[in-house]
């Protein structure tokens, strides 16, 4: 009898015991839910659009991460001394670019996601539209050569040759158009500026564009589909430094050599490969801006 209520005693202890864990792991389960719920969510920033053309909207770049900033017109850096000129430049500049290479990086993910759902049979017609608008805007057929087409650069780079190419912000077609690599109109369907040199009889036109941001990835896009830099896009799929990539870029002027001695001296004398290292803050993806940007 004492036996049988000593086996009862325990058997209820135990229960209550399993009872009172379970309560205990449940209350600290929902502590955890409602703090989660309860913690304000990080809130991700918007591109921010500048339409200022004042020197003064420049932002600083005060580190390695960077606020994403739309710039829409180019200031009047003409008449500060050249040191301050080249920083307000460089910092106008890296926004964009970074900009530009995320959209890159972008289309070039959803091209390789897009190839892979094709491949296994789960890919739908609008899939193989925009994987052929890709192909017809990079020239090519062949989606590894695709791939290449649209592998980024180092931003060392692109800024050398914004730099050399716009003369730091104060070429005409720069201030007027946007247009920091001096890329030439063959459409008269399109935005665009009439140069005031022509060759013979012929007049020149350069793009126009909305933006720098718009001006660096058609950029982008040239150097990826040309001919001519096809030596250029192999190399920089196996090396990021600077100083041997741009030797690849000889055929980017007339001064074929000059140029790239030039590209090394940009870089050099202004430590432009620190800002390789240099990422875009988060910003939000669904953001109406940055959509309308990976449409363009």
């Amino acid at each position: 009898m004492v036996t049988s209520s000593l086996k009862s005693f325990k058997e209820f202890w135990s229960q209550r015991t399993t009872l009172a864990l379970f309560i205990v792991v449940l209350i600290g389960v929902l502590i955890n839910v409602l703090q989660r719920v309860s913690e304000p969510k990080p809130q991700l920033s918007s591109i921010y659009l500048c339409h200022s053309d004042d020197v003064d909207s420049i932002r600083a770049l005060e580190d390695t991460l960077v606020s994403p900033i739309l710039y829409q017109q180019v200031p009047d850096l003409g008449g500060m001394h050249y040191k301050e000129r080249m920083q307000k430049f460089i910092e106008l500049m890296v926004p964009s670019i970074l900009l530009a290479r995320e959209k890159l990086l972008q289309k070039r993910m959803k091209v390789l996601e897009l190839d892979a759902a094709l491949q296994a049979g789960v890919g739908t017609e609008r899939d193989s539209i925009y994987l052929e608008s890709i192909k017809k805007e990079f020239k090519t057929e062949d989606i590894q050569e695709l791939l290449k087409r649209m592998h980024p650069h180092p931003v060392s780079i692109i800024l050398a040759q914004a730099a050399i190419e716009s003369g730091w912000g104060t070429s005409r077609f720069c201030r007027e158009a946007n247009n920091i690599f001096g890329i030439w109109s063959y459409n008269r369907n399109e935005k665009r500026i009439r140069a005031s040199q022509s060759r013979g009889s012929t007049d020149i036109y350069l793009r126009k564009y909305d933006s720098l941001f718009e001006s660096i990835y058609d950029y982008l896009v040239t150097i990826g589909k040309a001919g001519a830099y096809k030596q250029f896009r192999a190399a920089r799929l196996h090396s990021e430094n600077p100083y041997r990539l741009i030797w690849y870029l000889s055929n980017y002027s007339e001064k074929r050599y000059e140029y790239v001695r030039s590209l090394r001296n940009v870089i050099e004398f202004n430590d432009l490969h620190l800002y390789d290292t240099y990422q875009l803050q988060a910003f939000n993806m669904d953001d109406d801006v940055w959509k309308e940007m990976l449409d363009q």
